[in-house]
């Protein structure tokens, strides 16, 4: 499959050099502010995973503290 193959895969990197090329005429205060901006998106995305990992390990609980065998007495 080549580029010219998928819908998107030019503009996907058109998208990136403009980017790039933005990135250059930012001043110091605007790159400190997507920074900050991606800093919060990153924390969130890690929160929103932290609660999916939460709420996979509530449903796999074990119910009634059940055990698969009885506790060994000495």
């Amino acid at each position: 499959m080549t580029d010219d193959d998928t819908d998107h895969g030019r503009d996907v990197e058109l998208a990136k050099e403009a980017d790039e090329d933005d990135d250059e005429e930012l001043t110091e205060a605007e790159m400190e502010a997507r920074r900050k901006q991606e800093e919060e998106r990153k924390r969130q995305d890690i929160e929103h995973e932290s609660d999916e990992r939460e709420n996979d390990a509530r449903e796999h609980e074990n119910p009634d503290n059940h055990r698969d065998e009885e506790p060994f007495n000495s």
